[in-house]
């Protein structure tokens, strides 16, 4: 999570992000409940999204989409919990908990003859056989506008200009189990999977210029809000939400590249209906869908076939149409997988010596 934001609420999903939906109560489909196709999301605003987006799909197909709402690690967790018997068809998550859910085999590989849309999306949403991203977003820097130009600073350009000490005590960090903090540190020591903690002993190095390590990304986005940093690390939407309501932010790609992250959707296997399953994920990548989403959450789609408009792009929206010339970096899941609890774990020691 993906953490994300709209135009005029906020929503958390995965990711990017530390998840604050609240599970709402869901009665299980059957297996012989062919007229239903169960769908576990992140509840809120997405779900009130694609409730609307999906309603032609229903409608053509003669099936009801339920929904089942959680965070990313909740909606992976009960999936894993169920694989002798599953309960959902389709689990939506990001790039850590879609990988958490494949080593554990509980995937089932896309049929092409019916997730016909594979051939529209960009390579990077294509999640090896086993499931796509759905929406992507650029994580990057927010910087306050006003606080730049007062100074005469240019705008941030490397992910080293976050340990420049002109930055002390004015500059948003969150706990390294956060996905936003866990890819600077990453980016920090060079970019690559093991150079985690690389970039953790250059943050240790000026740790007396770090007030606080913020439990949650939503907690860097409220202090960010609320004026208390002046650079930061977030994904290109939340910035742009908070620049709508009036904060004086900007986001800007660091010359290294972005990360670029997806919000993630897979099939179960032995999921209760396994054919509407795959044609439920077809349709999440199409244009009709991919476009509702864009408008929806401030995203990039991943159908080659919608362009983000102009003003979007201009924020910081991946741009299927657009990807070349920019400099975006992929998330390397199961190699940071691998070690990630390790670098957590010596990360937070080392911040806190």
């Amino acid at each position: 999570m993906a953490y994300i934001m709209t135009k005029t609420r906020s929503l958390f999903g995965g990711s990017l992000l530390a998840a604050l939906v609240i599970a709402a109560p869901f009665a299980p489909a059957s297996a012989q409940d062919n007229g239903t196709v169960v769908l576990a999301s992140y509840g809120s605003v997405w779900q009130e999204a694609l409730e609307k987006a999906l309603k032609p799909f229903e409608a053509e197909n003669k099936v009801k989409v339920r929904f089942t709402a959680g965070s990313s690690a909740d909606n992976v967790a009960r999936a894993i919990a169920a694989r002798n018997r599953p309960d959902v068809d389709v689990v939506m998550g990001e790039e850590m908990t879609f990988g958490q859910g494949r080593a554990e085999g509980i995937f089932e590989k896309l049929d092409p003859a019916i997730v016909k849309n594979l051939a529209n999306i960009v390579p990077e949403a294509n999640m090896g056989g086993d499931g796509v991203g759905v929406i992507m977003q650029a994580i990057g820097f927010f910087y306050r506008t006003d606080v730049f130009q007062k100074n005469g600073w240019a705008p941030p350009s490397s992910w080293d200009d976050l340990l420049d000490k002109k930055f002390c005590h004015r500059s948003g960090w969150s706990h390294p189990n956060v996905s936003f903090s866990y890819y600077t540190l990453m980016m920090l020591g060079g970019g690559k999977p093991d150079d985690v903690m690389a970039g953790a002993r250059k943050v240790a190095a000026i740790k007396d210029c770090i007030d606080t390590f913020d439990p949650t990304a939503a907690k860097t986005v409220e202090k960010a809000q609320l004026g208390e940093f002046d650079i930061g690390i977030l994904a290109h939407q939340l910035v742009l939400t908070l620049a709508k309501r009036g904060a004086p932010l900007k986001y800007a790609d660091p010359k290294e590249g972005a990360i670029l992250q997806f919000s993630t959707a897979a099939v179960t296997k032995n999921a209760p209906n396994p054919k509407m399953a795959q044609a439920l994920l077809n349709e999440l990548v199409s244009e009709r869908v991919q476009v509702q989403l864009v408008e929806a959450f401030n995203a990039g789609p991943v159908n080659k076939n919608v362009k983000v408009p102009d003003e979007l792009f201009n924020a910081g929206a991946p741009d299927p149409t657009r990807m070349t010339g920019k400099n975006y970096v992929a998330i390397q899941t199961d190699a940071i997988l691998k070690n990630r609890r390790q670098y957590i774990q010596d990360a937070v020691r080392l911040f806190g010596q």
